[in-house]
């Protein structure tokens, strides 16, 4: 009586487990499905811009950042100086 019992107890276990990793492989291709289809809506929208949200181009964000930044702030903005310091510190060995 108690090896029967026993052998149930398993195959219930067996069966358990197994349907847990069947759930589990499931809601991963599930959620894998929802990915895909929000990426597919993402890549299908178009969002525009009117001329109303523009800058004027001498108000834009990288000329204020030329025109009044520190040379710091312009070269942790884009790897680079300013030409004219630049420039300036390259022109004592040039000429």
């Amino acid at each position: 009586m108690a090896s029967e019992d026993t052998d149930v107890l398993l195959v219930l276990a067996d069966a358990f487990v197994r349907q847990g990793e069947a759930l589990h492989e499931a809601r991963r291709e599930v959620f894998r499905l929802l990915v895909e289809e929000a990426w597919k809506v993402a890549m299908r929208s178009r969002h525009y811009l009117t001329a109303q949200c523009l800058d004027v181009p001498c108000d834009s964000a990288w000329m204020v950042l030329y025109r009044y930044g520190s040379d710091i702030n312009f070269l942790n903005a884009t790897s680079l100086t300013k030409y004219v310091e630049l420039l300036l510190c390259c022109r004592k060995h040039v000429y």
